[in-house]
């Protein structure tokens, strides 16, 4: 491979705006987009990186969870030669560490779905533990912090039980019954924190819903993704949703969760999903549309494409193209970012766009929620005032 002078062009990312933690100028954004295109794939001629202290991007590189996927991009390839030994063994080192976080994941993912499967609980793997099995190469690839579960929402009961039972403590909503199904009707998951032994710290989050907006809980119809799920190869019990679902949810979380904190890992991950063998780009398009999330993938795929040269087909782009003009789509952008006043903007913009019949549900759960949300956050007593306990877990 020939080393030629890496371009300085800048990378157009908008709408999205990057971890301000993690800084990286446009030329190695550049060169990154580069190394880590198609993974698997014969390294195209590749730049020089544009300075040789590629540690001091490392820390970017680790937030961005884009450093072991690069060390497996580079370590066959004769770029890794004429890279300095400090860069090598630092990209060495950050793999290792994933690979061993992944095979603690791994285990705590296996007890939790056979905990799961003998509750009776389907359960769908969701984020980084089914694309690590997916579009990855191995789960080291792609760096977890927490696991993501979809289970049914008529079984979250069962399912918080089954967690319970494996030493994990709710870290948020934890009413049952009746009240918990109130509780939990526009809300999209429920964190877990293993508090002792080998699982300490580790954060399960046990999802009903794709994403955590009023508007698309209402919108989204999961039955029929729990239709097309397609068995967890080891994993006994568990299910993988299918790769235009993946794909849609994932630009979803990027476009409405993340937007002004988005991660390198994120894109990449759209990147895979989007060249995947068994997508239906058709279908990427018609759930777009009938789940209202057409601005969220249109935009995501954008800057995928603008950073990995993601291929898109001219068909689904003029119809994303289209369904990306979407005023409720707009109003629904960035609202599950953190950032001072989402409650209320939420509330809003979900008022906006629900029915009247919704908007009563919607009033009655808001009631309910102010009644029990000091509760999921302290608890009372000596946690009281303190923020979630899941806020506390969640890496930087």
């Amino acid at each position: 491979m020939t080393l030629a002078p890496a371009p300085v062009d800048s990378v157009d990312f908008a709408p999205f705006r990057f971890r301000t933690s993690a800084p990286l100028t446009a030329p190695w954004l550049r060169w990154l987009g580069g190394a880590l295109r198609v993974a698997g794939r014969p390294l195209e001629r590749l730049a020089a990186p544009p300075s040789d202290d590629l540690t001091a991007i490392l820390p970017a590189l680790r937030v961005h969870g884009v450093a072991p996927l690069l060390y497996v991009r580079l370590r066959d390839d004769p770029a890794w030669e004429a890279l300095p030994p400090a860069a090598r063994a630092a990209l060495v080192d950050a793999f290792q560490a994933s690979a061993t976080r992944a095979f603690s994941l791994e285990v705590a993912l296996g007890e939790a779905a056979a905990a799961l499967a003998a509750a009776d609980v389907p359960v769908m793997l969701l984020k980084g533990a089914a694309l690590g099995r997916l579009v990855y190469g191995s789960p080291a690839e792609r760096p977890m912090s927490d696991l993501d579960l979809l289970i049914p929402a008529r079984r979250v009961d069962e399912g918080m039980r089954a967690l319970a039972a494996l030493g994990y403590r709710p870290a948020g909503l934890s009413a049952a019954g009746r009240l918990g199904r109130w509780q939990r009707r526009y809300r999209c998951e429920a964190p877990f924190v293993a508090p002792a032994g080998p699982r300490g710290g580790l954060l399960v989050e046990l999802h009903w819903s794709l994403v955590e907006l009023p508007y698309y809980i209402d919108r989204i119809d999961l039955d029929e993704m729990w239709r097309r799920k397609t068995p967890a190869a080891g994993l006994p019990g568990a299910a993988l949703p299918d790769a235009a679902d993946l794909l849609i949810h994932a630009c979803a979380h990027l476009a409405l969760h993340h937007s002004g904190d988005a991660r390198l890992i994120w894109l990449t991950d759209i990147d895979r999903l989007a060249r995947s063998a068994g997508l239906s780009w058709a279908a990427v398009v018609d759930r777009a549309e009938r789940w209202g999330l057409g601005l969220a993938v249109h935009a995501s795929l954008g800057a995928a494409a603008a950073w990995l040269g993601t291929p898109i087909p001219a068909d689904a782009s003029v119809a994303l193209t289209r369904l990306a003009d979407d005023p409720v789509g707009r109003a629904m952008w960035g609202l599950g970012d953190d950032q001072p006043g989402r409650t209320g903007r939420r509330a809003r913009a979900s008022w906006q766009a629900f029915s009247p019949r919704q908007r009563i549900r919607y009033a009655a759960w808001l009631a309910l929620r102010a009644i029990t949300q000091p509760f999921e956050a302290g608890r009372g007593g000596k946690g009281a005032g303190r923020p979630p306990a899941w806020k506390r877990y969640l890496k930087a």
